[in-house]
């Protein structure tokens, strides 16, 4: 367990939970195998609700699912999906009071930023902190998006060129992510606007509400990435059916093309003996000699009616 005082100066490291003076604020750390301890340090919101929400997580805190529960009428319990820079997903589950916020330790949170918020003079209230994980996190949404979005150029490129299978399996994959982070938005949505109604905004700060409305402005960006991949779906299958039409087109002109020869050949191969030709020298030569003039016919009528292209 690792307590924080939060100042104008930055983060200090403290021995124990102290009460913070005006214009300053707590922060716990609490690693996994020290959940049990979080009863005595949030005593006030009740043993059994605690236990009640630690049940519900697993011991590494990286369940994806966005949380909002009033433990207290003045303790939340609130949980955020963020992404890694190597595009992983992980929870960012904390306790939230007016002069303390308790985090279950994340080795993906990083307190340097946090300290550097401080010295701005960005943190005064843990909902101050709150607030700007959630800018941070909202951030993140928008760089997947984005990277979502080279891939549907990429894979759009790449079927005008030659469709292939994989692709088909890579425009499944990014629906995929395009629906979680949609959910996700969804969620976090949810939780910011529970938070606005409660914000008493000071003036000259970004509010819970502006959040709510970034918020609403990604969802709406990831409502477009998600038409996108359904057009490149439907583009992919139009592909891959005029590749289909091309190859029957050319069987279809095979087939007619040889279909003259065929003939003549099941009436030369009928088993007669008074059959023109069968028994003169001139008679194979002059059989391919019509297959030729045959088959140039064809290909004269074809390409005269435009059917070769």
């Amino acid at each position: 367990m690792q307590h924080y005082l939060v100042s104008p100066e930055g983060l200090k490291e403290i021995e124990s939970q102290q009460i913070p003076a005006e214009g300053k604020f707590s922060i716990t750390l609490f690693n996994a195998e020290e959940w049990k301890l979080l009863n005595g340090h949030l005593a006030f919101a009740g043993s059994a609700e605690i236990d009640r929400v630690l049940g519900k997580l697993n011991p590494q805190g990286n369940s994806f699912n966005q949380r909002f529960e009033r433990l207290h009428p003045s303790l939340f319990f609130i949980g955020y999906s963020d992404f890694a820079d190597d595009t992983k997903e992980f929870a960012i589950y904390f306790f939230l009071s007016a002069n303390d916020m308790t985090i279950l330790r994340n080795d993906r949170l990083e307190l340097s930023q946090i300290n550097d918020w401080a010295r701005r003079g960005l943190l005064t209230t843990p909902s101050d902190l709150a607030q700007l994980l959630g800018m941070e996190i909202l951030e993140h949404h928008q760089r997947q998006l984005e990277l979502l979005e080279d891939d549907v150029d990429r894979i759009e490129e790449n079927i005008l060129e030659t469709p292939e299978r994989w692709q088909r399996s890579e425009i499944i994959n990014l629906h995929k992510k395009i629906l979680g982070l949609k959910k996700s938005l969804n969620a976090h949505q949810t939780i910011f606007s529970r938070l606005a109604a409660m914000d008493n905004h000071d003036q000259g700060k970004p509010s819970w509400k502006d959040l709510v409305a970034d918020t609403q402005q990604k969802l709406e960006n990831a409502r477009q990435t998600h038409e996108l991949i359904e057009i490149l779906m439907e583009a992919y299958q139009q592909a891959i059916d005029n590749r289909a039409n091309d190859i029957m087109k050319v069987l279809t002109l095979l087939a007619t093309i040889l279909l003259p020869i065929n003939l003549v050949t099941s009436f030369f191969g009928m088993n007669f003996e008074a059959m023109p030709l069968i028994h003169s020298p001139l008679g194979m030569p002059l059989f391919f000699g019509v297959s030729v003039l045959i088959v140039t016919a064809v290909l004269i009528l074809f390409w005269r009616k435009h059917w070769l292209r």
